[in-house]
């Protein structure tokens, strides 16, 4: 009997479609967030073990669940496969990220300490339905690319406690954010990095279909995300018989020695986080136009002022409120 071929991003395709249909035939609701509908490692649908975690990602638990897309997958046997299923049933899975609080940085991807009780390296976006991680230094370079003053003045905020919402809210093209009630303006989202689009605004090289006369790859794929387009940017090498680019992207902490996760070169260490009378003079020399605002209170963070000590102390502008810098 003969066997046929068929390329992973076209399957991906119809499964991820078929799969929705049958959720809203069910009356199920659509998963929230976006990237729970997908697996992390290879960016298919199917059975998936959701973290519980700050993360938000989702995975495929063993081989046979990632056989059709290829995937890594975290490689459960069948009992620790039904370990974790029973906790993911109480909400109480964590990935090994979440569990040691080791965490990639969605810039450059090198993992640090997420945790907010030990020297934080990388922090989480404050957006409620986001799971990226950053450096301050990665962040504030894509947030201010052209003027380095602001940029340096930014990585010190963050690294002092400043909430901040990160470049996948933002069209990389008009800056605008996205209106998911409009379809032109909803997101076309990288799965490798922190670049966005609207639909509308979707480079012509990042196609919806393969040019296989110009040999170009298809680097986009709409109706897997709800209410978005999943795509590679070009700063992605897609491989073809993956239809992806490699899967060598996510990294755990090593569970032996969870704490010996590869330091960034420009991630603060801790002697380098500024106390309250350096981030006040830093605020102060960028000579801002208006009284800062403090800064909203998110999940799990807590407002920079709140950090630091009593408010009365200190004169304006507050320490860790960098709110003038989008002026």
């Amino acid at each position: 009997m003969a066997v046929i071929k068929v390329r992973v991003s076209k399957l991906r395709k119809a499964k991820s479609v078929e799969d929705s249909r049958h959720k809203r035939a069910n009356g199920e609701a659509p998963v929230e967030p976006q990237q729970r509908e997908v697996c992390a490692f290879c960016d298919d649908g199917g059975d998936l073990i959701c973290c519980d975690g700050g993360c938000l990602r989702s995975f495929h638990p063993t081989k046979g669940h990632g056989e059709r897309s290829m995937c890594t997958t975290l490689g459960l046997n069948e009992a620790k496969w039904q370990k974790h299923k029973a906790l993911a049933e109480k909400g109480l899975y964590l990935c090994e990220n979440c569990k040691h609080k080791q965490h990639q940085c969605f810039a450059c991807g090198l993992l640090g300490s997420s945790n907010l009780t030990a020297g934080p390296e990388v922090f989480q976006c404050k957006e409620q339905k986001c799971g990226h991680f950053y450096h301050p230094g990665c962040v504030a370079k894509i947030l201010y690319p052209d003027n380095k003053a602001k940029a340096t003045c930014f990585e010190h905020c963050v690294a002092g406690g400043l909430e901040f919402s990160c470049p996948v809210h933002k069209c990389k093209r008009c800056k605008e954010a996205e209106n998911k009630h409009d379809k032109e303006m909803q997101f076309a989202v990288c799965r490798r990095c922190p670049t966005v689009y609207h639909r509308k605004c979707l480079p012509r090289d990042i196609s919806l279909v393969e040019d296989e006369e110009e040999a170009t790859p298809q680097r986009a794929w709409d109706g897997i995300l709800p209410d978005q387009i999943l795509i590679y940017c070009r700063k992605h090498e897609i491989q073809e018989e993956l239809g992806t680019p490699k899967r060598d992207h996510i990294v755990f902490p090593d569970a032996r020695n969870p704490d010996a996760a590869e330091r960034h070169r420009g991630a603060p260490h801790g002697h380098d986080i500024p106390d309250e009378d350096e981030l006040l003079d830093r605020l102060a020399s960028c000579n801002p136009s208006q009284s800062p605002q403090p800064a909203e209170t998110g999940r799990g963070r807590v407002k920079p002022i709140d950090s630091f000590a009593p408010k009365h102390l200190f004169l304006r502008p507050q320490p860790g409120s960098c709110g003038w810098l989008d002026d």
